[in-house]
């Protein structure tokens, strides 16, 4: 069987081929396929009184993202039920919050702690950071 290079054509290049949901673009065969435009974010990882050291790094994300999507690039992440819903960010590279010792992760964006780790949807430039703590 021959083998075809993959090589993909952008569909216009005129204002509003890319938009809010990403970029058109057709292959070989004429098949239109949308790939979703990225974001760059900063995100930070504290394991606070582990000491293990903590991590920041600027990473991209398909628009639409989460604060636990954004997490869960940098290292694994377990969901589970926490308090209200299994989507819940339980552990994050083996570390679990710990009801009984009442250590927890807790995530800001941009400063702002009143967001949900699954709901709150990233936007460009913004500073993602999970703190352990106790």
């Amino acid at each position: 069987m021959r083998s075809w290079p993959l090589v993909f054509v952008v569909v216009g290049l005129s204002a509003g081929c890319l938009g809010s949901r990403g970029l058109t673009v057709k292959d070989p065969s004429g098949r239109t396929f949308l790939v979703k435009e990225r974001i760059p974010v900063t995100v930070r990882v504290d394991f606070g009184p582990l000491g293990k050291p903590p991590l920041e790094e600027s990473i991209l994300l398909t628009r639409g993202s989460t604060p636990k999507d954004a997490v869960s690039v940098l290292y694994p992440v377990k969901s589970g039920m926490v308090c209200c819903d299994t989507r819940e960010v339980a552990e994050i590279d083996g570390v679990p919050i710990d009801a009984a010792k009442n250590r927890w992760w807790m995530v800001k964006v941009n400063g702002n702690g009143n967001v949900s780790p699954f709901h709150t949807k990233l936007q460009a430039g913004d500073r993602v950071e999970w703190v352990y703590f106790d």
